[in-house]
């Protein structure tokens, strides 16, 4: 079923949902068996059912229970330094918008942020 408020990045067009995670993985799987594409499911925190992505565009990510940012929502927190460079660069690459990393004072893992470090 396609998605009424997911859109592709690339494409812009309507994701693919799924309610399940094993449907998602089934599908991941098929589409890297028959068309070599290596994608990974996720679950969408817009819509709460799952979507597939580019397994190069995962980059993990967990709502750090203590820090903030300047919206006043809870700040993503990245396991790695290398995760959270990665989701830089592509929010670099697709938005523009270049963002630092920090390792958050909590332990939290590492965080963006638009200040300089």
């Amino acid at each position: 079923m396609k998605s009424a408020t997911c859109f592709g990045k690339a494409s812009g067009e309507p994701l693919t949902e799924y309610f399940l995670e094993y449907d998602a993985q089934a599908a991941a799987e098929y589409a890297n068996q028959c068309y070599g594409h290596e994608l990974v499911p996720y679950e969408c925190s817009k819509c709460n059912k799952w979507h597939l992505s580019p397994k190069k565009r995962q980059t993990p990510s967990k709502k750090c229970n203590h820090c903030t940012g300047g919206d006043g929502h809870l700040k993503d927190s990245y396991e790695s330094k290398n995760d959270a460079h990665t989701r830089a660069d592509i929010l670099l690459k697709e938005h523009s918008v270049n963002l630092n990393v920090y390792q958050c004072e909590y332990g939290n893992g590492w965080h963006l942020t638009k200040s300089h470090y």
